[in-house]
């Protein structure tokens, strides 16, 4: 029989197997670098009578088989024979993984139901939901209807990934989530030679993410200011665009991929939020492509939770913030298997680079065609914070921007006094 224990009564004391080494590299280290995608492996110790036995544990492809040295196996009987070689098996395993949802899959089986609420945050759950308290029968059975859990009709329930990700109390004790809690590292200066501070968030992104919010914007220079009459905190950066932009790198990440989940940089200049995954769409058509999520139920309940902005317009409204306080444009990033955006401080016209002025010019193109309208000279002069006598100015930066083919004009016999223009793609 299987036990935790030892002899002794003891629990194993880490995994030899761990230590064992190939060549120069720790084992774990040099089969990570041979498996593709970056699955998550584990070593687990357990005990067969009075014998150790090492399992080693390798999560499962979510959207394509795992394959180790280029190559992808399959166990038949007690052969392993290259998964290539057995074309059926390959078809019926690739439209398995295709139909996966990372966010239904189970994390825990058959848990009783206080265990479910020693797990999860589940009050807190249902009170971001609008939900008044319930029993914990009637927690239960609420969570159950949303598809959070599962009546596995054995006497007990089967919680999913979409739970945790949204109430789990330690996501470090669920297996595929172990490093997936947002991270924050605040810089003392422009570069990353000195951190000054770093955290990192293990619990559901539900229940955790307004205190993620207030940890970053306590580091962007808040200060009073009298507005209307009224004392108000203003920061460096908006609020509402980085809750934004941080919430949609919260959704938006690839949970399938090993390793971190997002990770925030604060430097004294800008903020860098980067998050696993590959994005869906082009980054110059992060304001107006239709939204596309690979979690869609996430962003749903995260929607439901009020902390992000209805399907497709947290990007909108970042931007429009931004504008508002006549800041450089901020960059969107495909960087290997990452997104990444950066938000500036404040900067005057006359430091930004010709990059961000054309930037700057081809975003609020894109902000003004979400609206049905039309950039003109005198938009993008306000938008830049410019006075009216520095339209020579602009008009360069217009120029620019449809020498990079990002805008063009609305009609190419328009008067220049009048002239409009639109994205490259309108």
């Amino acid at each position: 029989q299987l036990s935790r224990s030892g002899p002794n009564g003891q629990p194993p004391e880490g995994s030899q197997l761990a230590h064992e080494k190939v060549g120069n590299d720790t084992f774990l280290h040099w089969l990570n670098g041979r498996l593709l995608p970056r699955v998550t492996v584990d070593l687990k110790s357990v005990f067969f009578g009075p014998r150790r036995v090492e399992i080693l544990a390798v999560a499962h492809g979510y959207q394509q088989p795992v394959k180790f040295n280029g190559t992808a196996y399959i166990r038949i009987d007690t052969s392993l024979h290259p998964l290539s070689s057995d074309g059926d098996r390959e078809r019926a395993l690739w439209q398995a993984t295709s139909r996966f949802s990372f966010e239904q899959a189970v994390v825990q089986s058959h848990m009783p139901a206080p265990q479910i609420f020693e797990k999860f945050y589940v009050t807190e759950l249902l009170e971001g939901l609008g939900i008044a308290r319930q029993s914990v029968a009637g927690a239960v059975e609420y969570l159950v209807q949303e598809d959070l859990i599962r009546d596995n009709k054995q006497g007990g329930f089967d919680a999913t990934n979409l739970l945790a990700l949204a109430s789990s109390k330690d996501m470090r004790s669920i297996s595929g989530l172990e490093r997936k809690g947002a991270r924050v590292i605040v810089y003392k200066g422009k570069s990353k030679t000195e951190a000054l501070r770093e955290i990192h968030g293990n619990k559901g992104y539900g229940v955790t993410f307004n205190a993620l919010l207030d940890f970053v914007m306590e580091h962007l220079g808040p200060k009073e200011e009298m507005q209307h009459g009224k004392r108000v905190i203003v920061h460096t950066i908006p609020k509402v665009a980085v809750r934004e932009i941080l919430a949609n790198a919260i959704i938006h990440q690839d949970f399938t991929i090993g390793g971190d989940g997002p990770v925030v940089e604060v430097f004294p200049d800008r903020v860098r939020i980067i998050n696993p995954g590959k994005p869906l769409i082009p980054v110059d058509r992060f304001i107006d492509a239709p939204s596309t999520s690979r979690n869609s139920r996430f962003g749903h309940l995260m929607r439901r939770m009020g902390i992000c902005e209805d399907r497709g317009s947290g990007v909108d409204r970042a931007l429009t913030s931004i504008e508002r306080a006549i800041l450089p444009p901020p960059l969107f990033q495909q960087i290997e298997n990452t997104t990444v955006v950066t938000l500036y401080g404040p900067k005057t016209f006359a430091d930004m680079t010709k990059e961000e002025r054309i930037r700057a010019c081809y975003q609020h193109a894109c902000l003004c065609a979400e609206k049905n309208e039309q950039m003109s000279n005198g938009s993008l002069r306000v938008r830049l914070g410019l006075p009216e006598k520095q339209y020579p100015q602009v008009s360069i930066v217009i120029a620019d921007a449809r020498d990079a083919n990002l805008i063009r004009a609305l009609d190419e016999d328009q008067a220049k006094r009048n002239a409009r223009y639109v994205p490259y793609w309108s």
